[in-house]
């Protein structure tokens, strides 16, 4: 059968173009655990707004040349609408035209163009990966490490100088382990955020970890299958 190559170079464009956005959301990501780290997630600092406008710049046009290359274009449109949403440089636009929201809101609404990488990296998964159940776990670990570090980074910003039990981040590790775990901390959440992030994060826990038995548990039985198929089809020795 020959393959259209129209067709293969779509499909190379639009896996780079993912790549990049991946890329992307990386960058974003360091810039705010930079600012978590440093104790200037409050500070104001423009430079993590200029990143997230150039970031979002890139995510928009991404989406106008993809939009370009779908061979149904109205489909397309209709299917990733919320692409467009998750590309807008909250941030950078708030700033820009002074509205009035606290330091807390602005530092919440940073993490939102990050979203958008993560639909990038779902779509590269699916590209690279032929196994569904392989593709799904990949995307449900990526998803399940992203929620959890990025609630540790909020967690952190927002209840460290505020809680006596929060002096470092690696209390705050030990605060998501136990309640990613549904095991329950010592660490109470004494912000409002810090609360809706100890709310989330036991949610996450509950969840997720089912999808990974479930995942073994089809993982061996697709393995016992495979062996007794091969006991069947193999000629009986004399």
């Amino acid at each position: 059968m020959t393959r259209n190559p129209n067709a293969s170079w779509r499909h190379t464009l639009v896996r780079l173009l993912n790549l990049l956005g991946v890329v992307a959301a990386l960058l974003l990501i360091a810039s705010i655990s930079f600012e978590a780290f440093s104790n200037t997630a409050f500070s104001g600092d423009a430079v993590y707004d200029q990143i997230q406008f150039g970031v979002c710049v890139y995510f928009s046009l991404d989406f106008l040349l993809q939009l370009i290359l779908a061979p149904d274009r109205l489909r397309f449109f209709a299917r990733n609408f919320v692409l467009i949403i998750l590309s807008v440089p909250y941030a950078y636009l708030l700033g820009y035209f002074s509205v009035d929201l606290s330091s807390e809101a602005f530092y919440v609404i940073h993490f939102l163009p990050i979203v958008r990488g993560g639909f990038a990296l779902a779509i590269l998964v699916k590209m690279a990966v032929n196994s569904f159940l392989s593709g799904l776990l990949i995307i449900y670990l990526a998803i399940f490490f992203a929620i959890g570090y990025f609630q540790t980074l909020i967690f952190y910003a927002f209840e460290a100088g505020t809680n006596p039990m929060v002096k470092s981040y690696a209390d705050v590790l030990w605060w998501a382990s136990m309640t990613v775990t549904t095991v329950g901390s010592n660490i109470i959440p004494m912000t409002a955020v810090g609360k809706i992030c100890t709310a989330v994060l036991a949610v996450v826990g509950m969840t997720t970890f089912p999808i990974f038995t479930a995942y073994i548990t089809a993982l061996v039985h697709g393995i016992n299958e495979k062996q007794k198929q091969s006991l069947v089809e193999k000629p009986d020795r004399v």
